[in-house]
């Protein structure tokens, strides 16, 4: 077996070192209002303009982003119908289709991010200055990128420059001591294009409960630089390059039983990848990719007191991938895309057993993609991967599109998926001596599944209204969770992992958004979640059964003025169960909107202002980190 893999490795690394550009490769932003020619690449891992593409996909386009004024991804994905962002101690975790953080693959540039902890990878770990595009895929992915992908994919693109050089710089004040500063630089000359961007921001740590020291928010300090580079080796052939650094430093302090804890943390992550190709012909592309990344967490727990450390650990993740993947068209009806993926992961932890653990997936996929007539495709696709520990899974799935009218679409899918169990699950030995409770893995644990089913209905009526209707279903199998079995040394409750439950989330997503009418611009959002555990008939907790978000927005091209108004909806949600299977009124954190606007003016050709309100009415629960309050901010960028 192992030299069965270090074949597959020279072999992804020669293709690595063969050829073009890769095909995540972005694009200059179309006029077209509803952004329907935007193209996208997460649905299939092959280039298609949105409104072709059979998947269901969704697009937040580069002036979505900015019109949000957020720091991170997170603050963006927040805004969308049927997303949820899920803050506490862990940073922001996404959910999709009532799916957690655990579920949910993030990329960027088409790559995993490692470091997640609890299950969350950290929203607010990627910037969003350098940002394009993000390209959300809800339901099972596994097809294509295989474990992690059971409830979606969320694809962040970064941009390329578009002048010959520019610069800019901008820097936002807010409340709670919150400083974000920005600065971007864009080189593009002959057959060189570049674009590095520089980011820090922090905050102070924030308490809503005075009632005791515990911080409700802890204090940052972030920095992120990353630089994407391209350069045209002859006219098939180019060579692609991009690497991120983001460091982190953190501080908050715990009260537990009349002792005060002070946490810290410190966190570096650093990631870098090289790309080429080769277009064999018209019709035809092959593509290879090397990737790394390494994700180092230093965690200290200090007792005031007797400035004794309670506890310390050091986490860290590496990640190794090669990538290959060929495309072809088959006749005039048939696009054959097939791959080839190793991953090798290794872990260092005094949280784990033994200390370290490493495992490897080798992966083959494939897809095809058929149009019979014009107006009708169909994709299928499946993807079969060896775990190191489980050994080999096969994932499905088949999607559909059809065009009824010019105005009208529809499209569905149906696709499996899985999760292995990851690092945590496993392995996992951690004491929490804030807390008191202990968690422990378990290594006979099994791949989660699921069966995903989507239904889409798409209605543009010529360019001033674009409605989607999205339905969806998701059976969950043998899914992980911490059971109690019994008392820690610490005095809390002693929790291992087990595979104990069947569930299933089902639901249905509208929106609807109009075109600029005398400068003003609407959309509207709705979505029902029904989320279920099947043996306890408990509905699971973290979700709100109704939801919804409101924007209006105007702009005055002319004058350089915009200003936008944001609102989202959540009705009352579970988020706690005492054990006694019923979900008490205390129980329930309650139903809430967030008010949020932002105005923005270019003062001069290099000057731009902007001013905003997050949080409007200052709604918050101490004992959730998702509210903060009320906060104000204020910005300047300078464009050169």
């Amino acid at each position: 077996m192992q030299l069965y893999r270090l074949i597959w490795i020279g072999f992804l690394v020669i293709f690595a070192f063969s050829g073009m550009r890769l095909s995540f490769a972005t694009t200059e932003p179309k006029a077209d209002l509803f952004q329907m020619d935007e193209v996208v690449v997460t649905g299939t891992k092959t280039e298609r303009r949105l409104k072709d593409t059979p998947v269901i996909t969704e697009v937040i386009t580069r002036s979505e982003i900015e019109a949000t004024g957020a720091e991170n991804i997170g603050e963006v994905l927040e805004h969308r119908v049927g997303i949820v962002v899920d803050r506490d101690a862990h940073g922001d975790g996404v959910q999709l289709q009532g799916l957690d953080s655990d579920y949910i693959l993030i990329l960027l540039d088409g790559e995993p991010q490692v470091g997640r902890i609890a299950g969350k990878l950290d929203l607010a770990r990627i910037a969003v200055e350098n940002v394009d595009r993000i390209e959300i895929v809800k339901g099972a992915s596994s097809a294509l990128f295989g474990s992690a992908a059971m409830g979606g994919v969320i694809n962040v693109i970064t941009r390329k420059a578009s002048s010959p050089f520019a610069a800019q710089f901008t820097n936002n004040l807010e409340t709670h001591n919150t400083i974000d500063s920005r600065s971007t630089v864009e080189l593009n000359h002959d057959k060189f294009n570049a674009l590095l961007t520089l980011a820090a921001n922090r905050r102070s740590p924030v308490d809503l409960d005075e009632s005791d020291l515990t911080t409700t928010i802890d204090g940052y300090k972030n920095w992120t630089h990353s630089t994407r580079a391209e350069y045209q080796l002859t006219p098939k052939a180019s060579l692609l390059f991009s690497g991120q650094y983001f460091a982190q430093k953190q501080e908050g302090v715990s009260e537990r039983e009349g002792v005060v804890f002070d946490r810290l943390g410190d966190i570096d992550n650093f990631s870098g990848s090289v790309g080429t190709g080769y277009q064999l012909g018209s019709r035809s592309k092959l593509m290879g990719k090397i990737y790394t990344t390494r994700y180092h967490d230093e965690s200290t727990v200090i007792d005031r007191g007797t400035s004794l450390i309670a506890s310390s650990n050091v986490t860290i993740q590496d990640l190794i991938k090669g990538e290959a993947q060929f495309d072809t068209a088959l006749g005039s009806k048939n696009e054959l895309t097939i791959g080839a993926e190793l991953i090798f992961e290794n872990l260092e932890s005094q949280r784990i057993t033994g200390g370290e653990k490493d495992v490897t997936t080798d992966s083959l996929f494939f897809q095809n993609e058929f149009r019979p007539i014009e107006n009708l495709a169909f994709v299928l696709g499946g993807r079969l991967d060896y775990h190191s520990e489980f050994g080999t899974h096969f994932s499905p799935k088949l999607s559909g599109m059809y065009r009824v009218t010019r105005d009208v679409t529809i499209r569905t899918s149906y696709g499996q998926g899985f999760r292995a169990p990851d690092f945590k699950d496993l392995y996992l030995d951690f004491s929490n001596p804030t807390s008191g409770y202990q968690v422990l893995g378990n290594p006979d644990l099994q791949p989660e599944s699921s069966g995903n089913w989507n239904f889409g209905v798409e209605y543009q009526f010529k360019s001033s209204l674009l409605g989607r209707v999205h339905l969806y279903r998701n059976n969950l199998q043998n899914l992980i969770e911490a059971e109690r079995i019994g008392e820690s040394v610490l005095g809390g409750s002693k929790f291992q992992y087990f595979n104990v439950s069947e569930a299933f989330t089902e639901g249905i997503e509208v929106e609807l958004s109009t075109r600029s009418i005398g400068g003003f611009s609407t959309t509207i959002g709705y979505a029902y979640l029904n989320g279920e555990d099947k043996e306890t008939g408990l509905a699971l907790l973290s979700r709100s059964k109704h939801s919804g978000n409101l924007k209006l927005a105007y702009i005055n091209q002319d004058a350089g003025f915009n200003v936008d108004l944001r609102g989202r909806y959540a009705s009352k949600w579970g988020f706690f169960d005492d054990g006694d299977k019923v979900l008490e009124d205390e129980e329930y954190a309650p139903s809430n909107w967030i008010w949020n606007i932002r105005g923005s003016k270019q003062v001069l050709r290099w000057l731009k202002a902007s001013v905003g309100v997050n949080n409007i009415f200052d709604f918050k629960i101490p004992t959730f980190y998702t509210f903060t309050g009320r906060s104000f901010y204020g910005g300047l960028s300078l464009i050169y």
